[in-house]
């Protein structure tokens, strides 16, 4: 990928994978693109996201629902337009924390997924002794 190195924070999700039709539409992780690191944080951000995308739109179609039938049920809350959301589930444009909560709100699976993988970036020791010493009380 010519000058996938050169983007910080701004990026193109669909951009860090090998597939990038496939960004958000299957239950997988994706392949890194060709010159990004499995470990790139936008990579992993971008799995994250392709994750919450595949879970909302299943679980969307298994209710019978479009997007916009789902966003439209859903509320008026800014930044939840039909158009917005098919690009962040496309992986055109990135999904931002509170886009991660809203869909979570809605399907909490979406946010075990995520914790799962982002757990997989710790190996099991470290998690072990933060957990005693520094975890957050929920």
């Amino acid at each position: 990928m010519i000058g996938i190195e050169r983007f910080g924070m701004a990026f193109e999700p669909r951009r860090m994978v090998y597939e990038s039709s496939a960004f958000g539409g299957v239950r997988e992780l994706l392949q890194p693109a060709d010159g990004v690191a499995p470990t790139d944080h936008r990579y992993r951000a971008a799995m994250v996201q392709h994750l919450m995308a595949t879970i909302a739109r299943d679980e969307i179609r298994l209710a019978g629902r479009t997007l916009p039938q789902f966003l439209h049920d859903a509320g008026d809350v800014r930044g939840t337009s039909a158009d917005r959301h098919r690009r962040i589930f496309r992986g055109e444009t990135g999904a931002q924390y509170a886009d991660l909560s809203f869909w979570a709100g809605h399907f909490p699976f979406i946010a075990v997924a995520a914790a799962k993988y982002i757990a997989s970036w710790a190996p099991d020791e470290v998690i072990e002794e933060q957990a005693r010493r520094r975890m957050p009380r929920f």
